[in-house]
């Protein structure tokens, strides 16, 4: 499905403000509340919209720590991967995992309620894992640009 310019409208209007309801959309991107909730389904349909989340105040839910967890594995093997990924998935306090290119394979976020929470996630679950060789761990001590939403421009 080509993207066209209502399209976009409606997708950044959508990360801009996730919470708002038919009616609000309609307005912000100048269809009528019907088109623009038929278009709106078209758009969940063709997978272009994953998922509306509310971005929440870490420091109101007693989360003082952010990290990012730059792991290198100890075999690349699809098993031991799939294992680990799992695992993190399930963890509450990993907020994002990717797998990169070089070193070192695998970045993780994670947000905790304190160092002491932090070193004991780091020492039991992460650094105690026998998929990982080794983790270098940097604290996020402020948040310059932390965006959610994607660049339109390109679509």
């Amino acid at each position: 499905m080509p993207l066209d310019r209502l399209d976009l409208r409606i997708l950044a209007a959508l990360q801009a403000r996730g919470d708002d309801g038919p009616a609000e959309l309609s307005v912000a991107v100048g269809l009528s509340p019907s088109q623009c909730s038929r278009r709106l389904q078209a758009l969940r349909r063709g997978g272009y919209i994953r998922a509306v989340r509310a971005q929440l105040d870490p420091a109101k839910l007693n989360l003082g720590i952010s990290a990012y967890v730059m792991l290198t594995m100890t075999s690349t093997m699809p098993e031991a991967a799939s294992a680990f990924r799992a695992r993190l998935s399930a963890m509450d306090e990993v907020l994002e995992c990717q797998l990169l290119t070089g070193a070192p394979d695998m970045i993780v976020k994670l947000a905790t309620r304190d160092l002491a929470s932090l070193n004991e996630l780091l020492s039991r679950h992460i650094l105690a894992a026998p998929e990982v060789a080794t983790a270098r761990t940097s604290i996020i001590l402020q948040d310059v640009k932390s965006e959610a939403g994607l660049p339109l421009r390109f679509a």
